[in-house]
This record gives structure tokens, sequence and C-alpha cells, in this order.
């Protein structure tokens, strides 16, 4: 009974819209996924969750090393990501996605109420954090890492946002695309 709690239409579409989100040949599953209305019980998406409590960074933020960037508001809360390189070495840039309020809340279960104008880090991503004796990662290697859970914001008056964050570094070049040194974004859904 537990599993069958987990995937609530509120769960699949926050897990549509991440895949959305991260893009390419996830949102043509996604989108698979959603035409197949039956699998949200014959209902479109549509009746479980009004398309305006749907937020997003739009896609992915690229940025250069030493630069911070708004990449969208969501009623009380906007999010950012600051990319830098820490250790002066290049390809060893490290990506921060972040939250503030504008008013006093909870954010990111980081010991309760904050005031307004806190920024709190959700999560930080580079090569040194995320190598592993058995993946290890150089300076320059991409990486990438999707929210396996969500980071949930509420603000004192009971708005809640929740969101599915993706952040990484050294963005590869390719189909007439540039190297980016970092990247995140978002999606999820405000209450």
């Amino acid at each position: 009974m537990k599993f069958r709690r987990w995937l609530s239409p509120s769960f699949v579409l926050s897990m549509v819209a991440l895949f959305v989100a991260l893009g390419g040949g996830a949102a043509v599953a996604a989108t698979q996924f959603v035409n197949n209305a039956g699998h949200l019980g014959g209902k479109p998406p549509s009746y479980y969750l009004a398309a305006k409590h749907f937020v997003s960074s739009g896609g992915e933020r690229f940025l250069s090393v030493g630069q911070s960037k708004v990449l969208g508001h969501a009623g009380h809360f906007t999010f950012s990501a600051t990319c830098t390189d820490p250790s002066g070495q290049p390809g060893a840039q490290q990506v921060t996605f972040d939250v503030v309020s504008n008013t006093t809340a909870d954010l990111d279960a980081n010991g309760g109420p904050q005031p307004a104008g806190t920024k709190i880090n959700i999560h930080t991503n580079s090569d040194a954090m995320d190598s592993t004796q058995t993946t290890p990662l150089k300076a320059g290697d991409f990486d990438q890492v999707g929210s396996a859970s969500d980071s949930t914001e509420i603000a004192a008056d009971g708005q809640e946002v929740d969101v599915f964050y993706n952040d990484g570094v050294n963005w590869p070049a390719g189909n007439g695309s540039p190297a980016h040194g970092c990247f995140a974004g978002y999606t999820g859904f405000l209450g």
C-alpha cells in the first residue's frame, strides 16, 4: 500500500515535469507517458493540477565561472545558481542551487523558519564532490545531478513550492551548442 501511495497523481505529474525540464530524450518519454491518459485514471493531467500551479526555470540556465543567475520566481521564492572555481584549476568549477524568500519561510527543511532574505543552499555540485572510488571524476568531466527528492519551501502564510532541481558542471559542446562551465534548472509546483 505504501508503494501505491507514492504513485499519486501529483507525484506522477511532478516526475513528468522533471523529465520535460531535463529535455532531450526525457521529453519524448514524458510526452509518450502523458499521451497515455490511462496512467492518470483516464483523466488529462490538467484534471489533477491547474497549469498555473506549475513552476519552472524554463529549462537549463547556463553560467560561466564567476556568474550568478536568477533561475526563476515561484510565489514568495526566488531560485538562483552561482558558478565558481574555488581551486582555480581549469574545469574544476562548482555550481550551487539556492533559494531565498521575500518573507519568513522554512527553506529546504533548514532548521525551521528563516527571516526574509535568507539565502539557503539547496545543492552544490562539482566533479570533486561527486567523485567516488568506483566513478572517479577529474576536473573538466561532465557531471550532472537531478534531485532524487524534492526541495520544499513553506512560507509563513502557508504558500508552498516543491521543486525538483537539476544542476551540473562542464556541459559539453555539441550539435551546434557551445560548452558551458555550469548549468542549473528546476521544475515543480506551487501550492
